[in-house]
């Protein structure tokens, strides 16, 4: 399980606010709002799960993601499809800690158990 607060940037990202929207809307659970917040929930195993995010864009891009809650990494490898991941090199700024990282030391830095 994976538990953070982190903002989500791309290298840079490739896809529009209203496609990353859109992806994120075909997620199974989603609830997703016109300014871009929503919240995706589910449970595996006995174990409920949330995240909680909001999109932000500049320019006609997608400018940022922010992310809070907790998932199981399968659940996690779905949302950053809808950000054009893997094909997306992605950079992970720790809300609270102030530090950026890659995806795998995130993954490191967020596991619980």
């Amino acid at each position: 399980m994976l538990q953070f607060h982190a903002n989500l940037f791309g290298e840079p990202f490739t896809c529009s606010w209203e496609q990353a929207a859109a992806a994120l809307e075909r997620l199974p659970r989603m609830i997703f709002e016109p300014d871009g917040s929503w919240i995706w929930s589910g449970g595996v195993a006995g174990e409920r799960w949330q995240i909680d995010g909001h999109l932000f864009d500049f320019d006609q891009v997608l400018h940022r993601v922010e992310i809070h809650g907790n998932c199981p990494s399968e659940q996690f490898d779905s949302l950053l499809a809808c950000f054009a991941w893997p094909s997306t090199a992605l950079k992970f700024e720790l809300v609270r800690a102030g530090t950026s990282h890659d995806e795998q030391e995130f993954r490191v830095l967020c596991e619980v158990d």
